[in-house]
């Protein structure tokens, strides 16, 4: 862990209400003064009943479609294929993931493709990225909590979505209840993305942190200020939605020396390096 810092995650604990509903019981009496009277002959009359009994046919039991995730495979001109591991659905077997370029006329259209053992595989099309490439990372979790339902812990995937010539982008990748593939957007319609950039008075990454018994994702800014001073910011990403993610809490900071905000320019989770020095990139 790079990061000199550490967020205090905040724990919610629901309540649960139990009813108890007690079933009442009510009876009336109607009663009457005590008269003297000769019994009464009674006469009855059976009549007999005919009953007709006709069984409707029974449905078949409903059965659930089965997901259809959109997908494809490398072809056999498919260039720069990376491929990682992780558990994408939370029961604890190994999944993996993929990203390649399939070669255009004038470039490449990237994907990337989540793969779940014994389940659905699918692709996000990314399209073509310019001078860019995409490359699937490593895994991360945007939302561990300790102590949840089994299979509510799984892992996102980070991977390059762009890159320029201050460095790269990175997308945030995750399965749906169905085992369908996304990109996670910023609530507003447009990919989420971390930046992994280095310049002379600028650097951003990205860490994994936690607390609380919490993990979550992290990003790097820092800024030069005077002398070799620098303004260093820690901003929690936070899941907003299934399907979305944003900007969370910020934790401002000083730092003095270039070796000192070196991290700021790195993408890792855990120890594991994706971007900067030990990395592949």
């Amino acid at each position: 862990m790079y990061s000199r810092r550490s967020f205090t995650a905040l724990s919610f604990t629901g309540l649960a209400a139990v009813m108890l509903v007690a079933g009442c019981s009510s009876s009336h009496t109607i009663g009457g003064a005590a008269t003297s009277t000769a019994p009464l002959a009674t006469t009855t009359t059976t009549v007999p009943e005919t009953t007709t009994s006709t069984t409707a046919p029974v449905p078949p039991p409903a059965t659930s479609a089965p997901a259809v995730c959109a997908d494809r495979t490398p072809s056999g001109s498919a260039v720069q294929v990376d491929v990682i591991n992780g558990d994408w659905n939370g029961d604890g077997t190994v999944d993996s993931a993929l990203s390649w370029g399939e070669p255009t006329g004038g470039g490449a259209d990237w994907y990337v493709r989540m793969q779940i053992s014994g389940g659905t595989n699918s692709v996000v099309a990314l399209g073509d990225l310019g001078a860019g490439f995409a490359a699937a990372l490593g895994k991360v979790d945007v939302d561990f909590a300790l102590g949840a339902e089994p299979g509510v812990n799984h892992d996102e995937m980070v991977a390059i979505v762009g890159s320029n010539a201050a460095g790269y982008n990175l997308g945030v990748f995750g399965t749906n209840a169905v085992g369908c593939a996304f990109q996670f957007d910023n609530g507003a319609g447009m990919p989420y993305e971390i930046p992994v950039h280095a310049a002379a008075a600028t650097m951003s990454g990205m860490m994994c942190d936690g607390g609380m018994g919490s993990r979550f994702v992290v990003r790097l800014e820092a800024e030069a200020a005077a002398g070799t001073d620098w303004n260093v910011h820690y901003i929690q990403v936070k899941r907003i939605g299934e399907h979305s993610l944003s900007d969370w809490t910020v934790v401002d900071d000083a730092m003095s020396g270039a070796s000192a905000v070196a991290s700021f320019g790195r993408a890792e989770c855990d120890g594991v390096v994706f971007i900067g020095p030990g990395g592949d990139y």
